[in-house]
């Protein structure tokens, strides 16, 4: 470099220095309306727009520069968050099974304290698929005092009795089984009948009613206790429709139960005992 370039060079500097101090100088002693301030004032207003200008059109840039260095620790944490989600549900669902179970589980209890009967309380575990028959398998078995015959109720009213009984768990037909047969009584008009499944849809009809029946839709089926199986006074349901076929001696009576015997969880196995009565939806 030529040295009259470099002494150029020095002197420029300090003239800029030279300058910049005068201007500082008078800045600070100059009022707010004197010329430096106004200058100030007069390049903020010509640049400001300029200004919002590029700020708006860089701000897309600026979040996408932004979005892609964290882009692997959003993706991380949106998976943790994803786990923590799934986890939370789980719990969710888990409580909200123990408490509808924890209430199905006083409603039976509630049978034995009110009615004063001996009964065992059992889980169903299984729930053999069948056209031909219905049935559930409970985890209470001989060895908990659990026998052949005994009856079994559930949300509110009989639901089968106990068919076979290994050492820890029990086989139970349902009433809705077409091989099923109940002996029952209209409780208004005291007529009798044998409830049974139905082969088509296993829904509960009653048989051997006569053409000359009174019974109603509504009037409530109450077990009879005839042939020494169930004590007389369970609650089986209500009639839900009654029909007369031109070529048949006996009306057709529906019962609907209180029970949905395609979703059991809780059953209570009583011993028969002296005859009692289940209230209604108990």
């Amino acid at each position: 470099m030529p040295e009259s370039f470099g002494r150029r060079i020095y002197l420029v500097l300090f003239g800029l220095i030279f300058i910049s101090m005068i201007i500082l100088t008078v800045h600070f002693r100059e009022g707010e309306d004197g010329p430096i301030h106004r200058a100030q004032r007069a390049v903020l207003a010509a640049t400001s727009p300029l200004q919002a200008v590029v700020a708006t059109t860089l701000s897309p840039v600026r979040d996408g520069w932004d979005y892609l260095i964290h882009f692997g620790e959003l993706t991380r944490e949106n998976r943790r968050l994803s786990a923590e989600v799934a986890l939370l549900k789980g719990k969710v669902f888990e409580l909200e099974s123990l408490k509808q179970e924890n209430a199905r589980l006083r409603t039976l209890a509630g049978f034995e304290k009110e009615h004063k009967i001996k009964s065992i309380a059992a889980h169903v575990v299984g729930m053999p698929t069948s056209n031909w028959w219905s049935s559930v398998i409970v985890d209470r078995g001989s060895s908990d005092g659990v026998r052949r015959n005994m009856p079994v109720l559930a949300g509110g009213g009989l639901v089968g009795q106990v068919s076979d009984a290994a050492s820890s768990v029990s086989k139970i037909i349902l009433l809705n089984d077409v091989q099923s047969g109940v002996s029952v009584q209209d409780q208004r008009t005291g007529e009798i009948g044998v409830i049974k499944g139905q082969l088509k849809d296993k829904t509960l009809s009653i048989q051997y009613i006569s053409r000359d029946s009174l019974i109603h839709k509504g009037d409530a089926i109450i077990t009879s206790g005839l042939g020494g199986v169930f004590p007389k006074g369970i609650y089986v349901g209500r009639v839900s429709a009654v029909q007369e076929s031109t070529y048949s001696l006996y009306k057709v009576v529906n019962v609907e139960s209180p029970v949905d015997f395609t979703n059991m969880d809780e059953v209570l196995i009583i011993d028969k005992a002296a005859n009692f009565f289940f209230k209604e939806g108990k």
